[in-house]
């Protein structure tokens, strides 16, 4: 089965076409990153992706559900979403256990009864994680990287088979950064989930995602396997700039880099 099929979606707003001819499937065990500079149209493909919008044309199944034959806020329940918009609107004063529990109504804030098993699970995923520590302290009062974390467990509660990571290393701090990325790699080792992945930065794809979508101008520029697609060419033609990458220890970096239109790079 398919983890996600898209096939030749388009998406126009307002007379402006934002997306155009999108095709790509994910199979269960894929991790995906989706690549692009900003107006690439990744945050577009995100919201069509968690069910959230629909394209203007084309055809979309999202754990073998089509789109306009499920039910889209059941669906919604099989997919955890964690964003950098989500952690820094989520309410501040939420003690993180409720935050977690929270996942299981898609709310800012914890308003509804819970069970004694959602609160067992909620426990269960906090402790999986590594972070039952903080359970009983106020959200607010988290780091950026203990407060993406606990978006994350939050994400889980539901056990979805899908997980959208929308530029989540934003605002974190090089070591974070490495220490988040490489408990995302540990929930990836663990097989719970696919997890599309949305970036600017090459370095932040960690050693489990074995896919890359290389989006540009609301379309597809390269889509295939990591170890296929991501060259110097490629990168340097989807960021609009000469890149030289070098590998270490399954990571990337860009080595050198430099806008096209002014400085030439040694390659």
């Amino acid at each position: 089965m398919k983890s996600i099929k898209v096939d030749n979606i388009s998406l126009t707003i307002n007379g402006k076409t934002i997306l155009k001819n999108i095709s790509f499937y994910l199979d269960n065990g894929d991790h995906l990153a989706i690549i692009g500079r900003n107006g690439s149209g990744k945050s577009m493909l995100l919201k069509i992706l968690s069910t959230t919008l629909f394209p203007s044309s084309g055809t979309i199944s999202i754990l073998d559900k089509k789109f306009g034959e499920t039910n889209l806020l059941e669906l919604r329940k099989s997919i955890g979403i964690v964003s950098d918009k989500l952690q820094k609107s989520y309410y501040e004063n939420s003690i993180v256990q409720n935050v977690v529990l929270s996942g299981y109504f898609a709310s800012n804030g914890l308003y509804d009864e819970v069970s004694d098993d959602e609160i067992k699970q909620s426990l269960y995923i906090l402790d999986f994680l590594n972070i039952s520590h903080l359970k009983d302290r106020y959200y607010g009062e988290l780091s950026n990287g203990e407060q993406k974390r606990v978006l994350i467990a939050r994400a889980l509660v539901n056990n979805p088979k899908l997980l959208i990571l929308d530029e989540v290393c934003s605002g974190l701090d090089i070591a974070s950064r490495e220490d988040f990325l490489e408990f995302l790699q540990d929930l990836t080792n663990k097989n719970i989930c696919n997890i599309i992945y949305v970036t600017h930065y090459i370095e932040e794809i960690f050693p489990a995602i074995n896919k890359l979508l290389f989006l540009k101008e609301g379309t597809i520029y390269k889509i295939g396997s990591k170890k296929d697609i991501l060259t110097n060419e490629n990168i340097s033609n989807t960021l609009s700039y000469n890149c030289k990458l070098i590998e270490k220890n399954g990571r990337y970096y860009i080595f050198e880099q430099c806008k096209m239109q002014n400085v030439k790079c040694r390659m």
